[in-house]
């Protein structure tokens, strides 16, 4: 077992909030001997299964060790990590919990171990990203022999892999950076980055952008994940349509108590019964795909108090949009 500091845990929100958020967390609260007060939706497949005894969880060669762990988060000041061997199939060795005592309750937060590669596989899927960018404008700058044009906008995608980088490392939620901006001045910045992707790649791009006066609070290099990855989505849809007309059209338009960004492309469209599981966590219909993308989109909109939404109509093609809430609104 291992002593960590309190800053390093994350921590317990409300069960509506983390519940429409991408969470892969199992999470409790138990009253000392151990029985569950509260948990999350990951918690209750293991209540349902086990009941409500937190050492229910585990085979009886491992009740002795979960025991001893409830009782040194009992003892200690500080947030006391384990990993565990719980009675789940398939989970790897177990489930790591970091856990704290408050007020005479028992806080637990753990990732099961299979879990882990599935946050490796998150990161790489991410990272591609801001790779990608870098290596579209490398080559537009040697077609056009101009690589000072393109300079700010390379070092400002190496700058979000520092900052990537950074946030894993922690292993812990991303802190947002908030900014004010009016969604114009932002759409002028996500058109830059289109704009390259649909050069490299031979596809129309056509922008109808609506002045706001009212600004939003975003955080630049999350919006522009977001950005990228439905962009991605869109041009891969493209290439596999075969069509030879291939075009994606950008908009921004303001609504009652917020700013819609919309992407719409003229792929192959979505099937009903794909369209509703698109954003769970790893479906994919992409051989190498992780499922990732889109499930880490919704979650950076929700971060912002923002709403996302697909929708699709078989050979016409898709339409992804979110909507940020104004900074007043926020």
């Amino acid at each position: 077992m291992t002593i960590i500091y309190h800053e390093s845990f994350l921590s317990v929100s409300e069960k509506d909030l983390f519940e429409n958020q991408l969470s892969m967390e199992i999470r409790f609260s138990l009253t000392p001997d151990g029985t569950v007060l509260n948990c999350n939706r990951n918690g209750e497949l293991l209540v349902n299964r086990f009941g409500r005894s937190f050492f229910n969880f585990f085979s009886e060669s491992f009740v002795g060790e979960a025991k001893n762990y409830l009782k040194s988060i009992l003892e200690s000041e500080e947030i006391v990590a384990a990993l565990l061997h719980d009675r789940m199939k398939d989970n790897g060795v177990g489930t790591l919990y970091n856990g704290f005592c408050k007020d005479g309750t028992i806080f637990l937060s753990g990732f099961q171990t299979t879990l882990i590669t599935h946050l490796a596989a998150e990161f790489v899927h991410e990272l591609r990203n801001p790779l990608a960018v870098i290596k579209g404008f490398v080559q537009l700058s040697s077609l056009t022999q101009d690589f000072y044009k393109y300079q700010g906008t390379i070092l400002s995608e190496i700058d979000r892999m520092y900052s990537l980088l950074e946030s894993f490392l922690k292993l812990s939620k991303k802190n947002i950076k908030m900014q004010r901006i009016l969604p114009d001045q932002l759409c002028s910045s996500l058109i830059t980055l289109i704009s390259s992707e649909c050069t490299m790649r031979k596809v129309n791009l056509d922008y109808d952008v609506a002045y706001s006066e009212s600004a939003c609070s975003v955080d630049l290099s999350m919006i522009k994940q977001v950005v990228l990855n439905i962009t991605r989505n869109a041009l891969e849809a493209l290439e596999a349509s075969g069509k030879r007309e291939r075009s994606i059209f950008f908009r921004g338009s303001v609504e009652e108590k917020g700013y819609r960004f919309a992407l719409r492309d003229t792929g192959p469209g979505i099937e009903n019964r794909v369209l509703k599981k698109l954003g769970q966590p790893f479906f994919t219909t992409k051989e190498s795909g992780t499922g990732i993308g889109l499930s880490l989109s919704k979650k950076i909109v929700a971060e912002h108090q923002g709403t996302f939404c697909v929708s699709s109509v078989l050979g016409r093609g898709t339409t992804v949009s979110f909507t940020l809430p104004f900074a007043s609104d926020f």
